[in-house]
């Protein structure tokens, strides 16, 4: 069987432009995201939004004052959505094609990146995520903050038994092939019967990781511990935990 690929990340989210479409327009930001940007971000920062989609985080930002932004996704069909939508939205957001592990940008460019949504977990091999944060480190201003968010598999009761049963296929090799790494998953979206393919990490992988990578944690925090989110947030949404660091070095 053949590893996740590039190809089926694209194909995951072309398959979900109409359900990204909707929730920018008829949901938008949750309120824990709002929380974090309004605490964390600066009216005059550089913002780059990674894995924008359809522009979800993007036109809120817009709209709570952060103009300065450049919005990028992989998917192109993504990004000719939320290039429609700078006309629904009455905006003229720079939306562009981007891949996170090769980014187009020079060094020292950003005061803030952010990567909603997971999307970060959302890039298969670890290799490959190891790439993706040198460049956020590259393109990052030295002090810049990063935000980002991952689900946590030490957090959610229901999927104990679940993880265990991996943790003994993973031991004994005989795990799905088309994996790479423990934690990796291949399931359905919330709403959609489309297949996904998503990392979920436990929090110490990710504290570990960032310090590999001299990003310094500012606040993490999981969701549904601070906030109960609007039904519509939800029904498309799982918990997640929420990332704040600084790049250090």
């Amino acid at each position: 069987m053949q590893k996740i690929t590039t190809q089926f990340i694209l194909n995951q989210y072309r398959s979900g432009i109409k359900s990204y479409s909707d929730f920018t327009k008829e949901v938008g930001l949750w309120d824990s995201e709002k929380y974090v940007f309004q605490k964390y971000l600066e009216p005059t920062d550089k913002i780059l939004d990674l894995g924008c989609g359809t522009g979800r985080t993007t036109f809120p930002l817009v709209k709570l004052g952060y103009k300065n932004i450049v919005a990028i996704d992989l998917t192109p069909e993504m990004i000719e959505a939320a290039q429609s939508l700078n006309q629904y939205f009455e905006m003229e957001i720079d939306f562009r094609i981007g891949d996170a592990t090769d980014l187009e940008f020079e060094a020292l460019q950003f005061d803030t990146i952010i990567f909603s949504f997971n999307g970060l977990m959302s890039i298969p091999k670890q290799s490959n995520r190891d790439a993706a944060l040198k460049e956020i480190n590259r393109v990052l201003k030295n002090g810049g903050t990063f935000i980002f968010t991952t689900h946590d598999r030490a957090r959610e009761k229901e999927f104990f038994e679940f993880w265990k049963t991996e943790k003994e296929k993973w031991d004994q090799g005989t795990q799905n092939p088309s994996l790479y790494e423990f934690g990796d998953l291949v399931t359905t979206s919330k709403n959609e019967s489309r297949e996904i393919f998503i990392h979920i990490p436990i929090e110490k992988e990710i504290t570990d990781w960032l310090n590999q990578h001299h990003f310094e944690v500012v606040e993490t925090f999981y969701r549904v511990d601070r906030f109960d989110e609007r039904e519509a947030v939800k029904m498309k949404s799982g918990e997640c935990r929420f990332w704040i660091v600084k790049k250090v070095g």
